[in-house]
């Protein structure tokens, strides 16, 4: 099937089919091609259907936060001993209520070093090291070490 597909579209690309047209008819050209290679559907009715797609785009999507900040900071605030919150535990103890209330994890040692130094780092090699500090203290930090 995939072959047959694949095929299909580099008989019809390829005769240079493409050139010369505007950016729209490009697109709709293109679409027809892969609906008649997909669907095994007469050139008319592909490009009809292109045509139609194009007229009417799908409206875009907003992201939706995968979790509620008011739950949030309720879960959070229930699994913090604020009696013993000290500004030198400060950080790594909100930190965990926060990924153990909206399920994230902590990165590995190297996953968060490499986020970090590609953040801050100057990617020279010689000046490196204070960045590779920085990242030190900022992952003992969140492991509360």
């Amino acid at each position: 099937m995939k072959e047959d597909y694949r095929s299909c579209m580099a008989k019809n690309m390829g005769s240079g089919r493409l050139k010369g047209l505007s950016k729209e008819d490009r697109k709709i050209e293109f679409c027809s091609i892969a609906k008649q290679c997909s669907k095994n559907l007469s050139p008319e009715e592909a490009k009809k259907l292109c045509i139609e797609a194009a007229a009417n785009p799908k409206p875009t999507r907003k992201r939706k936060s995968s979790f509620d900040l008011t739950t949030l900071a309720s879960c959070a605030t229930q699994k913090i001993d604020f009696a013993s919150l000290t500004p030198e535990n400060m950080v790594p103890t909100l930190t965990a209520a926060l990924q153990s209330c909206s399920g994230t994890k902590v990165p590995s040692y190297k996953r968060f070093m490499n986020a970090c130094m590609k953040e801050i780092g100057t990617g020279d090699f010689l000046t490196s090291q204070p960045d590779i500090k920085k990242c030190q203290v900022r992952w003992n930090e969140i492991r509360g070490t």
